[in-house]
Order: C-alpha cells, then sequence, then structure tokens
C-alpha cells in the first residue's frame, strides 16, 4: 500500500492499552532496538525497531537528542514516541521515555482491513469529491460562528478514533483557531471547538529605549526612555531585490501535503510533505545564495542582527498609504493561506523597515505617545522598530548568559512584523511560527510594541518551542493549554530579573505571575496559566531571596534543562512537567549540585494544591447551572459563552477544601464585573456594586449567586453587533489579598436580536 494512502491516519491512544516507561541514566544503552526489547518483554507484544519512524535527531546543549514515533504501515500513530537524550561524548543514556500504542499494534491488520472495507483508496482520500464534501460542512460550520467567521487557512489530517476514520480540520480565522472533527465513514461532523489566539559579524549602534515599558497597563503611568545598546547588528545582509523569495514566493503548497510531523524527514520528502517549519528552511536556504551587501550607514542600515530582524507586515504598503519612505520588500515572510482549487499555503514576503543613515538621526527617534494610537505616525518615526530589536536581543542575550546555548536554537534570530492592520486583530502581540507579530492599537490601550515584558513572555512560547519541539503536545483534560502560558509568563519574569538586577519597578507587582491560584481551580487557559507560573515563581523567588543573581542563573539552568528533557512529550501534564523538574534537579549540572532544588519545589507545589499522590484529593471550586458545570469547555465558557436573551441565570458554588486544605473555611467569594482584562462591554445588574462579595461558612454550604444582565450593551466588541462579558468569580482564603480559585462565565448580549425577541 502506497505510503500516501494513509498518510495522515493516526491511532489514538487509549490509556487503557498504552505502554509507558522511563529509562534513567545508565540503566541500558540509548539504542532503540534495546529499549523496544525492554518494552516487548514487559507487555507481552512484539515491538520491532522496523515498526518506527525516525523523526528528529540533534545535539542540544547537554545531550544528543533522538525520537521515533510507532507507525503502521509506515503511518504515523498518535501520541507515541520514544525520545532518547544521550551523552554528547559517551553516548550514555541520559534518560529515554516510552510512550507507545499496545492496541494499534495487536490491531494493525483489523484496522488496515476496515479502511479497505470502507473502499477507501490513495485516489479516494485525495479526490477534488472528497475535499469539496469536507470543505462544505466546514464552511458550514465556521459560518455559523458569531464573531470569527472568515476562513484564512485550513489544514487536516485523517486518523481512526475508537474506530471510526475520522479528519481532523483545523481552520485558522482572523481571531483564532477552529478544530472541527468529521466522520468520513459517516459523512457528518462530530465535534467542533474554537480557541483564540502561542550569525555574522556584528556592531552596536546607541539609540533610545524604554528599559521595561512605556506605560504602566494598570494606571497609566508613563516611565521614561533611557539610552541603550543595540547590540549584534549584521555588518552584511542579503539583497532580496524586489522578489527575495524567488520561485518559493509563488509556490503554493496543498494543504493535502500538510504534515507538521512528518515534513523535513527523509520519509517526508520522498512524498513532498510540508509544514511550515519546512518551508521555513527552504526560504533560509534560498536566501543564501543571495548577493550580500554591506549593512551600513551609506547604504542605510537595517535593523538585522544576531537574535532579530525587523520588518513591517505584508500588509501595510496597502492599508498605509502616508508612509514617507520607499517601502520595499523584505527577504524574511510570513505564511498566507488561501482558497484557489482547496486551501493551499503561500509564503508572502514583509517589508523593510525605516532604514537609519547616521547614528545622530537614530538617536533623534525619540518616542512620543501619539492621544490615537496614529499608526502612520508611528511607521514615519520608526521608533517601535528600536524597541522591538531591543526587546528581543535582551531577552536572548539574558538566556544565553544563563545557559540556553543549544547549537542553533540559540543562535537564530527571531523574526519580528510590527503594525499588522487587520481590525479583528487590534490591540495584540502574538507568536507564531518564529516570528513575533504585533498590531495597531486603540487609544485606551498600550502599545505592546513598547512593552519589553509582553514581547518576553510571547518569546516565551518561542524559547518553549525551539527547547520542547515542535511536536510537543500538551494535556488538555485540565491544564488547557495552562502550562504553555505559565511557562511563557516564567521566561519573561527570568529576563526582567536578569535584566533589572530584581529592583522593583512601577506595576512589577501587578504581574499576572505574582498570583495565589491553585491547580485545578480555573476554568480558562490564562487563568491555569497562573497555577504553572505562580508555582515557578515562588520558587524562584525562594532561590533569589537566598542565592542572589547566583541563584537566578543557577534556577534558570535547571529549568532549561527540564525544558530540553521533556522535548516532543507526547502528554506533558502538571505531573510530568514537574517529575522532568526533580530528575533535572537530580542530575545536577555545571552550576547545580545534585538534588539542591529537590525540596524547594516539593514545598511550593505542595502550597499549590498539588501532589504526585494518586489518590490526592484537590481542593475544588465546582460552578453549575442547571444540570450543567462550568468547566473549560462547557457553555458559558470563552469559547461557547451563553447567547440566549434570558439573560438570568442562578450559579451554584461549591467549595471543597481537598487533602491540602487548600481552600480554609469561612472562604469568601467575589463577582468582578468591571476589572478583568476585556471585561466591561454587558450591562450586568448590580455591577455599580462591584465587587458583589459572598461568604462560605462550609463545605456544606452551596452558595446560590444570581447573575443577571440587561439586555443591552455598554459597549460592541464584537463583529456581529454584539458584546461579550463575563462575571469573574474569584475565591478567597481569610486574610488572603489574592484570590486562590477563579472561574469565568461568559454571556453573549445582542441587543438588536434580543430586541426581536421580546416583540
Amino acid at each position: 500500500m502506497n505510503f500516501i494512502t494513509l498518510l495522515g491516519l493516526i491511532f489514538l491512544i487509549s490509556p487503557a492499552f498504552a505502554y509507558e516507561a522511563r529509562i534513567t541514566k545508565g540503566q541500558l544503552s540509548p539504542e532503540l532496538e534495546v529499549l523496544l526489547e525492554k518494552a516487548s518483554t514487559e507487555s507481552g507484544i512484539d515491538f520491532k525497531s522496523s515498526d518506527f519512524l525516525l523523526i528528529e535527531e540533534r545535539n542540544l546543549a547537554t545531550s544528543k537528542f533522538t525520537m521515533f514515533v510507532q507507525s503502521n504501515s509506515m503511518v504515523p500513530v498518535n501520541g507515541t514516541a520514544v525520545r532518547i537524550w544521550s551523552d554528547l561524548k559517551t553516548n550514555e543514556l541520559i534518560l529515554a521515555e516510552m510512550h507507545l500504542d499496545e492496541k494499534s499494534q495487536v490491531q494493525k491488520n483489523h484496522l488496515i482491513n476496515r479502511y479497505m472495507e470502507a473502499k477507501f483508496s490513495s485516489k479516494a482520500l485525495k479526490s477534488k469529491q472528497l475535499s469539496d464534501s469536507i470543505s462544505d460542512l466546514v464552511k458550514k460550520v465556521v459560518a455559523r460562528h458569531d464573531t470569527d467567521s472568515k476562513i484564512l487557512g485550513m489544514k487536516f489530517k485523517d486518523e481512526w478514533q475508537k474506530g471510526d476514520l475520522v479528519r481532523v480540520v483545523e481552520v485558522r480565522g482572523r481571531r483564532g483557531v477552529h478544530h472541527i472533527l468529521i466522520s468520513l465513514l459517516k459523512n457528518k461532523v462530530l465535534k467542533t471547538s474554537y480557541r483564540e489566539f502561542l550569525q555574522s559579524e556584528n556592531f552596536s549602534l546607541k539609540a533610545n529605549v524604554f528599559p521595561i515599558y512605556e506605560e504602566v497597563e494598570s494606571s497609566g503611568e508613563r516611565l521614561n526612555y533611557e539610552l541603550k545598546e543595540l547590540k549584534y547588528l549584521d555588518t552584511h545582509i542579503y539583497d532580496g531585490g524586489e522578489n527575495p523569495l524567488g520561485p518559493l514566493g509563488n509556490t503554493e503548497f496543498q494543504e493535502t501535503q500538510y504534515s507538521v510531523l512528518l515534513a523535513g524527514t527523509p520519509l517526508g520528502e520522498e512524498f513532498g510533505l510540508w509544514s511550515e517549519f519546512s518551508i521555513r528552511q527552504k526560504i533560509e536556504e534560498y536566501v543564501k545564495q543571495l548577493p550580500l551587501r554591506t549593512n551600513a550607514f551609506e547604504n542605510g542600515v537595517l535593523l538585522q542582527g544576531k537574535y532579530a530582524t525587523i520588518n513591517l507586515h505584508p500588509d501595510v504598503k496597502e492599508a498605509f498609504k502616508e508612509i514617507d519612505f520607499e517601502v520595499k520588500p523584505s527577504i524574511h515572510h510570513l505564511l498566507k493561506w488561501e482558497f484557489t482549487s482547496g486551501y493551499n499555503a503561500k509564503a508572502v514576503s514583509g517589508h523593510q523597515g525605516r532604514v537609519i543613515f547616521s547614528q545622530e538621526e537614530l538617536l533623534n527617534r525619540v518616542p512620543f505617545r501619539h492621544p490615537e494610537h496614529d499608526t502612520v505616525s508611528y511607521i514615519n518615526s520608526g521608533f517601535d522598530e528600536v524597541q522591538v530589536y531591543y526587546g528581543v536581543t535582551a531577552l536572548m542575550e539574558s538566556l544565553v548568559s544563563m545557559g540556553f546555548t543549544d547549537p542553533e536554537l540559540s543562535e537564530k534570530p527571531f523574526h519580528a512584523f510590527l503594525f499588522d492592520p487587520d481590525i479583528s486583530m487590534k490591540d495584540n502581540a502574538y507568536y507564531f511560527d518564529n516570528t513575533i507579530n504585533f498590531t495597531t492599537y486603540n487609544p485606551g490601550t498600550p502599545n505592546l510594541a513598547r512593552d519589553n515584558p509582553t514581547i518576553w513572555h510571547e518569546l516565551g512560547h518561542a524559547i518553549m518551542e525551539r527547547l520542547m519541539g515542535v511536536h510537543l503536545n500538551f494535556d488538555s483534560q485540565g491544564g488547557y493549554g495552562g502550562l504553555s502560558e505559565g511557562m511563557a509568563d516564567f521566561i519573561a519574569q527570568i529576563v526582567v530579573e536578569h535584566q533589572t538586577g530584581g529592583k522593583s519597578f512601577p506595576g512589577k507587582a501587578n504581574f499576572r505571575i505574582i498570583n495565589d491560584i491553585g491547580f485545578d481551580l480555573t476554568n480558562e487557559f490564562h487563568d491555569e496559566g497562573e497555577a504553572y507560573g505562580g508555582a515557578m515563581n515562588d520558587m524562584l523567588s525562594t532561590v533569589i531571596s537566598y542565592q542572589g543573581e547566583e541563584g537566578l542563573s543557577a534556577f534558570t539552568d535547571l529549568t532549561l534543562e527540564a525544558m530540553r528533557l521533556t522535548r516532543n512529550h507526547p502528554r506533558l501534564t502538571a505531573a510530568s512537567w514537574f517529575e522532568h523538574m526533580l530528575y533535572s534537579d537530580e542530575l545536577g549540572s555545571s552550576v547545580r549540585a545534585p538534588g539542591q532544588y529537590k525540596d524547594l519545589i516539593e514545598t511550593a507545589l505542595k502550597s499549590r494544591n498539588f501532589s504526585f499522590a494518586k489518590d490526592f484529593r484537590p481542593a475544588q471550586m465546582q460552578v453549575k447551572f442547571g444540570e450543567t458545570e462550568l468547566t473549560n469547555q462547557s457553555k458559558g465558557s470563552r469559547g461557547d459563552p451563553l447567547t440566549d436573551c434570558h439573560a438570568s441565570y442562578e450559579l451554584k458554588i461549591l467549595l471543597t477544601s481537598g487533602d491540602a486544605h487548600f481552600i480554609t473555611f469561612p472562604a469568601t467569594v467575589k463577582v468582578e464585573y468591571q476589572k478583568g482584562a476585556l471585561q466591561g462591554a454587558i450591562k450586568w445588574i448590580g455591577e455599580e456594586t462591584n465587587p458583589q462579595i459572598y461568604t462560605v461558612k462550609s463545605e456544606s454550604d452551596i452558595l446560590t449567586l444570581p447573575v443577571q444582565a440587561e439586555l443591552e450593551c455598554d459597549f460592541i466588541n464584537q463583529p456581529d453587533g454584539s458584546c461579550s462579558d463575563y462575571a469573574y468569580l474569584q475565591v478567597y482564603n481569610e486574610g488572603s489579598r489574592k484570590p486562590i480559585a477563579k472561574k469565568r462565565f461568559y454571556l453573549k448580549i445582542n441587543p438588536k436580536l434580543c430586541s426581536t425577541s421580546k416583540k
């Protein structure tokens, strides 16, 4: 059977049929065959090396990393991996982890027979008829979404789920990503979900920049800029002319050939598979063939260097006609999706920024805060380009000095794109595919291109991607992506501490990472991230209090090693992340004694409603309305706000203390309507007394909480003329200044529809 016939048919793991093993230093040799022999002996199932595909092999700063995935007829099996770390000099095993699927191995022939019996074939799976049929279903689902109904890109994979052949479709909209599960055997949509938006010779120049940020978000206080160095600027840069991407800029990459797992592997190359990463590699190789020119004042200096390149968004030239300098194409790109005969991707060149003709001219780029955040004024001034270059460079310089020295991963630049004009992306900054992106801003919000902690948070996601791998999968049952958000906050905090020497500054105490939130007590990934980031920051703060700057470097070294040892983990949970931290601590390093931080880590976790014990009962905050329990995916969650015109609900809140006694009684419940991020659009009944405060006396005391809203908006914040907002339910222990648990209850009001329904 041709491989492309079953491209993407991935057999999902059922935990009851999974084999998992962890082999530590010196127990076995780091060969796949040796490890599989252990798996076969212990499971009673014959695993052979011929059933595995090599996905990645690279040297990290402290080890060699190799990754294989289980396969069936040359098809990857979802959720499986054999990941091996070995000593760079001696080849001794440091760590190996196996996650194998026993059921798919035992039922291999049965699953293939079922596929054949359904009369699927290479031609059928790739047929235009099937593609059009699936596209129609997908368009209908996306069209029903009331705030993000435009399709900008679409990709998919086919896989087996519980005996059903399904197509998992990922649609990129303007503001987020739709995930749609379709049964190919039944030709019906099974499930939908939506989530908003994770070296050369050089020289330096002096410039005015903000060391932290332009303004404090919570108070609007303006801070002073300072004279700093723009380091590591390239002396020579590639000259791409008017067509910097060459033939790759005109190539359409078909969605049917997309495979983030196999693209770039020998097998992927054989079958023409691609991903964002593989396209970027091809473009980088093409650019290296272009002629070089000096990056000097006589030609105009561009902000391109060891750690950062600065570009304007591809749509800037068309969107802003009053730019007062010539806008030329850049050698750096963004990937855009277009619909032609199907959904295809195309690399689009960005634009060069404002060139620098002298040191004096650069020093004259003094930041000004336009009262309306006028984009053209900011583009013409060229200051935001300078700030972002400084911010990215500061992050990388800090981390490299504290152990981020992995070959290639710590040496290649990130590409920044400024002034995305898409109106639906306003007031935002985000990371995607080795790029950090900035939008335009409304008058009442900070300019995030001038906010270093925001830059460092977004690049925190990037550092995770580089060290932890593009194939990393987070557990979504409880964490809901919280580890990603929490660790991005933590990386930013490391850089803040390094850049400021631990000194305070306006707004620092209000950073999200400084919190008391416990695990398993939220229903949104940013809030869940507070538990992860908060626990990590508790550890760091304790280390710094005892060891100062030396402790900051040592604990950063430990964190980076734990990130390496979770590279491409198929199901990373809170427990497995902290287990890898403890193992990294046990190994020690040139700056850490083995086991130096074990007690500190365990103590910090105990204070956050967390335990490794299987029978541990965590404290809980249960919120119900009717028969529905509020979760990260239920009605009333961010992705699925309640949209009826009833707008009156009775919430019942039940608090339990758990084995750690994390919630104590009497406990206070506060309902905030106005102070949270993105709050204020709905007219809540009783919001004038914000916050509303209640007391829960014991575990048996069920709090009944009325939540009501007017059928009108204080302001519109959705493209369909509606307003979306949430009631922020927060639990405080007696005497605590910050919440220890919190959940968000979302409503969406469309005044026009509601007034019509009343009539």
